[in-house]
């Protein structure tokens, strides 16, 4: 017998878990009411940080997405934006790049989940190793397969293109 595919969780129930979990992040409807930002206070590992997880409700694809809002998220001395690891990386506005939280394409987050349940613990447990990464840069938390950050990527490719790679 075949297992009933699951159900998208509606905006209703989204916003209902979000209230009762993460009280302090205030929903608020953005462009055009097209998305939800739940906005307010989220803890890593020592500070506080001011976010925004935005979500395309009406879009049964859509991935929320979390924005660290204040203090800004900053590359460590000596580097730039793209060597942040686990961002998903704005070239425009690098600063506003939101957090890469999960694998795509393991299948580690789709509709049917609750926002408060995963992406909001996922987004404090990648603060938590932000700063971390910022007093000794290395990353802790766990990673996909493959290069961490931008910078990593592009000196990959500079190193094939050079012949110095492997």
């Amino acid at each position: 017998m075949k297992a009933k595919p699951k159900k998208p969780r509606s905006v209703q129930v989204q916003l209902k878990r979000m209230e009762f979990r993460w009280p302090d992040l205030v929903p608020k409807l953005i462009s055009g009411n097209r998305h939800i930002a739940w906005i307010g206070p989220l803890r890593g590992f020592q500070m506080k940080y001011k976010v925004a997880v935005i979500w395309e409700w009406q879009n049964p694809r859509a991935t929320p997405l979390v924005h660290v809002l204040d203090p800004p998220i900053a590359p460590r001395p000596g580097t730039d934006f793209i060597d942040l690891p686990h961002l998903n990386y704005d070239h425009q506005a690098p600063e506003d790049s939101a957090l890469c939280l999960f694998d795509p394409d393991a299948g580690e987050w789709d509709n049917t989940m609750l926002i408060a349940d995963r992406i909001v613990p996922w987004a404090s447990e990648w603060l938590h190793y932000y700063e971390i990464w910022h007093l000794d840069g290395v990353w802790r938390g766990s990673n996909a397969p493959g290069p961490i950050s931008v910078g990593e990527i592009l000196r990959q490719r500079q190193e094939n293109a050079d012949g110095t790679g492997i």
